[in-house]
Protein backbone atom coordinates (compact mmCIF):
# COMPACT_ATOMS: atom_id res chain seq x y z
CA UNK A 1 0.00 0.00 0.00
CA UNK A 2 3.09 2.71 1.37
CA UNK A 3 4.33 1.65 -1.87
CA UNK A 4 1.51 2.53 -4.45
CA UNK A 5 0.70 5.55 -2.46
CA UNK A 6 4.63 6.78 -2.90
CA UNK A 7 4.23 5.85 -6.77
CA UNK A 8 1.19 7.45 -6.77
CA UNK A 9 2.19 10.87 -5.41
CA UNK A 10 5.49 10.93 -8.06
CA UNK A 11 2.78 10.58 -10.60
CA UNK A 12 0.90 13.23 -9.48
CA UNK A 13 3.64 15.83 -9.39
CA UNK A 14 5.22 15.04 -12.81
CA UNK A 15 1.43 14.58 -13.89
CA UNK A 16 0.82 18.46 -12.42
CA UNK A 17 4.38 19.90 -13.55
CA UNK A 18 3.69 18.90 -17.17
CA UNK A 19 0.16 19.77 -17.33
CA UNK A 20 1.32 23.50 -16.01
CA UNK A 21 4.22 23.76 -18.43
CA UNK A 22 1.92 23.06 -21.24
CA UNK A 23 -0.47 25.51 -20.05
CA UNK A 24 2.20 27.86 -19.74
CA UNK A 25 3.79 27.19 -23.24
CA UNK A 26 0.05 28.18 -24.78
CA UNK A 27 -0.18 30.91 -22.54
CA UNK A 28 3.52 32.48 -23.40
CA UNK A 29 3.43 36.50 -21.75
CA UNK A 30 -0.08 35.77 -19.82
CA UNK A 31 1.58 33.31 -17.70
CA UNK A 32 2.41 34.95 -14.06
CA UNK A 33 5.51 34.24 -11.64
CA UNK A 34 3.62 31.78 -10.03
CA UNK A 35 2.84 29.65 -12.59
CA UNK A 36 6.30 29.13 -13.67
CA UNK A 37 7.62 28.69 -10.52
CA UNK A 38 4.63 26.07 -9.26
CA UNK A 39 6.10 23.11 -12.14
CA UNK A 40 9.62 24.05 -11.27
CA UNK A 41 8.93 22.98 -7.96
CA UNK A 42 6.93 20.28 -8.81
CA UNK A 43 9.81 18.67 -10.85
CA UNK A 44 12.42 19.47 -7.82
CA UNK A 45 10.19 17.22 -5.54
CA UNK A 46 9.56 14.49 -7.99
CA UNK A 47 13.19 13.17 -7.78
CA UNK A 48 13.39 13.40 -4.13
CA UNK A 49 10.28 11.46 -3.89
CA UNK A 50 11.75 8.83 -6.72
CA UNK A 51 14.80 8.63 -4.64
CA UNK A 52 13.07 8.06 -0.86
CA UNK A 53 10.86 5.31 -2.69
CA UNK A 54 14.07 3.82 -3.73
CA UNK A 55 15.91 4.15 -0.50
CA UNK A 56 12.68 3.70 1.97
CA UNK A 57 9.50 2.16 -0.12
CA UNK A 58 8.60 0.31 3.72
CA UNK A 59 8.47 2.95 5.73
CA UNK A 60 4.71 4.57 5.87
CA UNK A 61 6.66 7.56 7.95
CA UNK A 62 8.84 8.83 5.34
CA UNK A 63 6.11 8.93 2.87
CA UNK A 64 4.39 10.75 4.97
CA UNK A 65 7.49 13.49 5.41
CA UNK A 66 7.71 13.83 1.90
CA UNK A 67 3.58 14.15 1.55
CA UNK A 68 4.53 17.47 4.21
CA UNK A 69 7.11 18.48 2.41
CA UNK A 70 5.22 18.38 -0.83
CA UNK A 71 2.42 20.63 0.57
CA UNK A 72 4.68 22.99 2.56
CA UNK A 73 6.59 23.41 -1.13
CA UNK A 74 3.74 24.38 -3.08
CA UNK A 75 1.54 26.17 -0.52
CA UNK A 76 3.00 29.55 -0.64
CA UNK A 77 2.27 30.18 -4.09
CA UNK A 78 -1.68 30.30 -3.54
CA UNK A 79 -1.78 32.06 -0.45
CA UNK A 80 -2.73 35.89 -0.76
CA UNK A 81 -0.42 36.59 2.51
CA UNK A 82 2.89 36.39 0.70
CA UNK A 83 4.08 39.20 -0.60
CA UNK A 84 3.12 40.53 -3.95
CA UNK A 85 4.63 39.41 -6.81
CA UNK A 86 7.30 36.97 -4.92
CA UNK A 87 7.29 33.62 -3.18
CA UNK A 88 8.52 33.29 -0.36
CA UNK A 89 11.08 30.37 -0.60
CA UNK A 90 13.10 32.11 1.73
CA UNK A 91 10.46 30.65 4.35
CA UNK A 92 9.75 27.62 2.77
CA UNK A 93 11.36 24.49 2.29
CA UNK A 94 12.06 24.60 -1.49
CA UNK A 95 16.12 26.31 -1.94
CA UNK A 96 17.47 24.29 1.21
CA UNK A 97 15.45 21.18 2.61
CA UNK A 98 14.51 19.80 -0.74
CA UNK A 99 17.82 19.29 -2.67
CA UNK A 100 18.86 18.30 0.84
CA UNK A 101 17.05 15.70 1.30
CA UNK A 102 17.26 14.31 -2.14
CA UNK A 103 20.89 14.38 -1.23
CA UNK A 104 20.56 12.62 1.89
CA UNK A 105 18.16 9.62 -0.08
CA UNK A 106 20.74 9.61 -2.51
CA UNK A 107 23.51 8.78 0.35
CA UNK A 108 21.48 5.98 1.48
CA UNK A 109 20.51 4.14 -1.71
CA UNK A 110 24.37 4.55 -2.19
CA UNK A 111 24.96 3.04 1.09
CA UNK A 112 26.78 5.77 3.08
CA UNK A 113 24.14 6.40 5.47
CA UNK A 114 21.15 4.81 6.92
CA UNK A 115 17.73 5.55 6.47
CA UNK A 116 15.85 7.94 9.76
CA UNK A 117 13.95 5.89 12.17
CA UNK A 118 10.48 6.45 11.50
CA UNK A 119 9.90 8.39 14.62
CA UNK A 120 12.48 10.90 12.68
CA UNK A 121 10.58 11.46 9.47
CA UNK A 122 7.40 11.82 11.94
CA UNK A 123 8.99 14.75 14.05
CA UNK A 124 10.36 16.02 10.41
CA UNK A 125 6.76 16.61 9.61
CA UNK A 126 5.41 17.43 12.52
CA UNK A 127 8.02 20.29 12.57
CA UNK A 128 7.75 21.92 9.22
CA UNK A 129 3.93 21.68 9.26
CA UNK A 130 3.38 23.39 12.82
CA UNK A 131 6.29 26.11 11.54
CA UNK A 132 4.20 26.80 8.30
CA UNK A 133 0.94 26.91 9.96
CA UNK A 134 2.34 29.44 12.80
CA UNK A 135 4.20 31.24 10.36
CA UNK A 136 1.12 32.04 8.01
CA UNK A 137 -1.14 32.45 11.00
CA UNK A 138 1.19 35.41 12.02
CA UNK A 139 0.70 36.55 9.01
CA UNK A 140 -3.37 36.69 9.01
CA UNK A 141 -2.72 38.32 12.71
CA UNK A 142 -1.07 41.06 10.77
CA UNK A 143 -3.53 41.95 8.05
CA UNK A 144 -6.00 41.84 10.69
CA UNK A 145 -4.94 43.30 14.07
CA UNK A 146 -6.03 47.05 12.39
CA UNK A 147 -9.26 46.10 12.88
CA UNK A 148 -10.74 49.35 11.48
CA UNK A 149 -9.47 49.67 8.82
CA UNK A 150 -10.19 45.89 7.71
CA UNK A 151 -14.05 46.78 8.48
CA UNK A 152 -13.75 50.10 6.64
CA UNK A 153 -12.47 48.49 3.32
CA UNK A 154 -15.38 46.31 3.13
CA UNK A 155 -14.23 43.74 0.54
CA UNK A 156 -15.98 40.00 1.85
CA UNK A 157 -13.78 38.44 -1.09
CA UNK A 158 -10.49 39.44 1.14
CA UNK A 159 -12.42 37.82 3.96
CA UNK A 160 -13.33 34.58 1.57
CA UNK A 161 -9.68 34.51 0.76
CA UNK A 162 -8.27 34.35 4.21
CA UNK A 163 -10.49 31.81 5.16
CA UNK A 164 -9.38 29.56 2.17
CA UNK A 165 -5.96 30.30 3.04
CA UNK A 166 -6.14 29.84 6.83
CA UNK A 167 -7.83 25.58 5.64
CA UNK A 168 -4.94 25.23 3.70
CA UNK A 169 -2.61 26.34 6.10
CA UNK A 170 -3.71 24.30 8.53
CA UNK A 171 -4.41 21.03 6.72
CA UNK A 172 -1.74 19.18 6.96
CA UNK A 173 -1.15 20.50 11.06
CA UNK A 174 -4.49 19.13 11.66
CA UNK A 175 -4.33 15.77 9.77
CA UNK A 176 -0.68 14.86 11.58
CA UNK A 177 -2.48 16.07 15.24
CA UNK A 178 -5.26 13.34 14.41
CA UNK A 179 -2.87 11.21 13.01
CA UNK A 180 -0.51 11.17 16.31
CA UNK A 181 -3.29 11.29 18.07
CA UNK A 182 -4.97 8.24 16.89
CA UNK A 183 -1.30 6.08 16.31
CA UNK A 184 -1.06 6.56 20.14
CA UNK A 185 -3.97 4.79 20.86
CA UNK A 186 -3.97 2.01 18.30
CA UNK A 187 -0.13 1.81 16.99
CA UNK A 188 -0.59 -1.36 15.36
CA UNK A 189 -2.86 0.43 12.87
CA UNK A 190 -0.08 3.09 11.61
CA UNK A 191 0.03 1.92 8.12
CA UNK A 192 -3.51 2.55 7.69
CA UNK A 193 -3.05 5.89 9.36
CA UNK A 194 -0.29 7.02 7.39
CA UNK A 195 -1.99 5.92 4.49
CA UNK A 196 -5.01 7.99 5.23
CA UNK A 197 -3.07 10.91 5.89
CA UNK A 198 -1.52 10.41 2.75
CA UNK A 199 -4.04 10.15 0.64
CA UNK A 200 -5.35 13.93 2.37
CA UNK A 201 -2.26 15.08 2.26
CA UNK A 202 -2.08 14.41 -1.89
CA UNK A 203 -5.00 15.76 -2.27
CA UNK A 204 -4.02 19.37 -1.29
CA UNK A 205 -1.42 18.89 -3.24
CA UNK A 206 -3.76 18.68 -6.32
CA UNK A 207 -6.05 21.14 -5.31
CA UNK A 208 -3.20 23.39 -5.06
CA UNK A 209 -2.00 22.82 -8.66
CA UNK A 210 -5.86 23.39 -9.82
CA UNK A 211 -6.13 26.77 -7.90
CA UNK A 212 -2.62 27.81 -9.75
CA UNK A 213 -3.30 25.96 -13.51
CA UNK A 214 -6.86 27.96 -13.37
CA UNK A 215 -6.22 31.29 -11.33
CA UNK A 216 -8.82 31.03 -8.56
CA UNK A 217 -9.12 31.10 -5.11
CA UNK A 218 -11.38 27.30 -5.29
CA UNK A 219 -10.18 24.00 -5.97
CA UNK A 220 -13.56 23.64 -6.97
CA UNK A 221 -16.26 25.51 -9.11
CA UNK A 222 -13.52 27.97 -9.75
CA UNK A 223 -15.17 28.84 -13.23
CA UNK A 224 -18.09 30.34 -10.93
CA UNK A 225 -15.45 32.21 -8.77
CA UNK A 226 -15.84 35.69 -11.26
CA UNK A 227 -19.67 35.57 -11.09
CA UNK A 228 -18.74 35.42 -7.06
CA UNK A 229 -16.67 38.33 -6.93
CA UNK A 230 -18.78 40.24 -9.11
CA UNK A 231 -22.12 39.69 -7.00
CA UNK A 232 -19.84 40.62 -3.89
CA UNK A 233 -18.57 43.99 -5.81
CA UNK A 234 -22.40 44.81 -6.72
CA UNK A 235 -23.51 44.95 -2.66
CA UNK A 236 -20.11 47.29 -1.51
CA UNK A 237 -20.66 50.03 -0.83
CA UNK A 238 -18.32 52.85 -0.93
CA UNK A 239 -17.12 54.79 3.02
CA UNK A 240 -14.74 57.01 2.17
CA UNK A 241 -11.35 56.71 4.27
CA UNK A 242 -10.75 59.41 6.86
CA UNK A 243 -8.24 62.22 5.42
CA UNK A 244 -5.57 61.58 8.04
CA UNK A 245 -2.08 60.32 7.94
CA UNK A 246 -2.89 56.38 8.90
CA UNK A 247 -5.56 57.17 5.63
CA UNK A 248 -2.20 58.62 3.44
CA UNK A 249 -0.50 55.85 5.10
CA UNK A 250 -2.77 52.88 3.62
CA UNK A 251 -3.13 54.83 0.27
CA UNK A 252 0.93 54.60 0.06
CA UNK A 253 0.99 50.82 0.71
CA UNK A 254 -1.76 49.81 -1.26
CA UNK A 255 -0.24 51.68 -4.43
CA UNK A 256 3.07 50.19 -3.74
CA UNK A 257 1.44 46.82 -3.56
CA UNK A 258 -0.41 47.13 -6.35
CA UNK A 259 2.83 48.76 -8.38
CA UNK A 260 4.66 45.85 -7.29
CA UNK A 261 2.64 43.02 -8.35
CA UNK A 262 2.16 44.61 -12.06
CA UNK A 263 6.34 44.95 -12.31
CA UNK A 264 6.63 41.53 -11.01
CA UNK A 265 4.03 39.26 -12.63
CA UNK A 266 3.01 41.81 -15.12
CA UNK A 267 -1.41 41.07 -15.03
CA UNK A 268 -1.56 43.70 -17.90
CA UNK A 269 -0.56 41.14 -20.61
CA UNK A 270 -3.95 39.48 -20.22
CA UNK A 271 -6.40 41.61 -22.57
CA UNK A 272 -9.30 40.35 -20.39
CA UNK A 273 -7.52 41.36 -17.52
CA UNK A 274 -10.42 43.98 -15.14
CA UNK A 275 -9.83 45.87 -11.76
CA UNK A 276 -11.84 42.63 -9.82
CA UNK A 277 -8.76 40.79 -10.86
CA UNK A 278 -6.35 42.89 -8.93
CA UNK A 279 -8.79 43.25 -5.83
CA UNK A 280 -8.15 39.29 -5.37
CA UNK A 281 -4.22 39.69 -5.24
CA UNK A 282 -3.90 43.23 -3.51
CA UNK A 283 -6.23 42.75 -0.61
CA UNK A 284 -8.46 45.61 -1.20
CA UNK A 285 -11.69 47.07 -3.22
CA UNK A 286 -11.69 48.75 -6.23
CA UNK A 287 -12.91 51.82 -4.58
CA UNK A 288 -9.34 51.97 -2.92
CA UNK A 289 -7.57 50.41 -5.78
CA UNK A 290 -8.49 52.96 -7.96
CA UNK A 291 -8.23 56.39 -5.32
CA UNK A 292 -5.34 54.78 -4.55
CA UNK A 293 -3.96 55.19 -8.35
CA UNK A 294 -5.59 57.90 -9.11
CA UNK A 295 -3.75 59.72 -6.20
CA UNK A 296 -0.03 59.28 -7.11
CA UNK A 297 -1.05 58.74 -11.38
CA UNK A 298 -3.43 61.14 -12.29
CA UNK A 299 -4.64 57.90 -14.16
CA UNK A 300 -7.90 56.18 -14.17
CA UNK A 301 -7.56 52.17 -13.41
CA UNK A 302 -7.56 51.83 -17.49
CA UNK A 303 -5.44 54.43 -18.48
CA UNK A 304 -2.77 53.06 -15.65
CA UNK A 305 -2.97 49.54 -16.91
CA UNK A 306 -2.71 50.78 -20.58
CA UNK A 307 0.34 52.39 -19.54
CA UNK A 308 2.07 49.83 -18.38
CA UNK A 309 1.17 47.87 -21.70
CA UNK A 310 2.51 50.60 -24.35
CA UNK A 311 5.77 50.71 -22.11
CA UNK A 312 5.72 46.91 -22.28
CA UNK A 313 5.36 47.42 -26.26
CA UNK A 314 7.98 50.04 -26.51
CA UNK A 315 10.62 47.70 -24.29
CA UNK A 316 9.36 44.58 -26.95
CA UNK A 317 10.47 47.01 -30.00
CA UNK A 318 13.97 47.93 -28.93
CA UNK A 319 14.65 44.15 -28.38
CA UNK A 320 13.08 43.32 -31.62
CA UNK A 321 13.01 45.97 -34.44
CA UNK A 322 11.14 43.59 -36.90
CA UNK A 323 7.85 43.88 -34.66
CA UNK A 324 4.94 45.14 -36.94
CA UNK A 325 2.10 47.20 -34.59
CA UNK A 326 0.26 44.52 -34.70
CA UNK A 327 2.45 42.23 -33.21
CA UNK A 328 3.67 44.41 -30.50
CA UNK A 329 -0.55 45.09 -29.60
CA UNK A 330 -0.88 41.46 -29.43
CA UNK A 331 1.42 41.17 -27.22
CA UNK A 332 1.35 43.75 -25.08
CA UNK A 333 -2.05 42.84 -23.93
CA UNK A 334 -3.90 45.02 -26.30
CA UNK A 335 -7.38 43.18 -27.99
CA UNK A 336 -7.02 45.29 -30.69
CA UNK A 337 -4.87 47.42 -32.56
CA UNK A 338 -6.87 50.23 -32.69
CA UNK A 339 -7.27 50.52 -28.86
CA UNK A 340 -2.88 50.15 -29.05
CA UNK A 341 -3.27 53.24 -31.10
CA UNK A 342 -5.32 55.06 -29.20
CA UNK A 343 -3.85 54.22 -25.92
CA UNK A 344 -0.05 55.10 -27.55
CA UNK A 345 -1.20 58.19 -28.43
CA UNK A 346 -2.24 59.49 -25.26
CA UNK A 347 0.90 58.59 -23.31
CA UNK A 348 3.45 59.30 -26.11
CA UNK A 349 1.43 62.45 -28.11
CA UNK A 350 1.96 59.85 -31.59
CA UNK A 351 1.31 56.56 -32.82
CA UNK A 352 2.91 53.88 -32.83
CA UNK A 353 3.89 53.48 -36.61
CA UNK A 354 5.93 57.25 -36.46
CA UNK A 355 7.23 56.01 -32.83
CA UNK A 356 8.28 52.57 -34.27
CA UNK A 357 10.06 54.37 -37.28
CA UNK A 358 11.91 57.08 -35.11
CA UNK A 359 13.43 54.35 -32.76
CA UNK A 360 14.43 52.21 -35.47
CA UNK A 361 15.96 54.65 -37.03
CA UNK A 362 17.47 55.93 -33.66
CA UNK A 363 18.89 52.53 -32.84
CA UNK A 364 20.49 51.55 -36.08
CA UNK A 365 22.56 54.85 -36.61
CA UNK A 366 23.34 54.17 -32.93
CA UNK A 367 24.62 50.54 -34.49
CA UNK A 368 27.02 52.06 -37.10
Amino acid sequence: MITILSITLIIILLSAAVFQMIKNNRSKGYTDSRSVMMPRVLLVLVPMSLCGLVCGASDPFRLLSDSVLAVVSTSPMILSMRPVGKLPFHIGPVPIILPLMTLYYMLCIAGLLKIFASSMFLFIAGIMSVSFACFYLWMIWKRLRDVKSVIRSGNVWAYVTLCMDAVYVLYPMLILAALFSIYLLLPDLADILVSIAVILLIAEVVAISVRISFDSAFAVFHNHERVIVESMKIAHVEVSPSPNSRGEDQYKELYERIVLYFEMSKPYLDGNLTINDVVKVVYSNKVYISKAICHYTGRNFRQFVNYYRVTYSMDLFRANLEFKVSELAEKSGFNTVVSYTMAFRLFMNETPSEWCRKERSKILKQKK
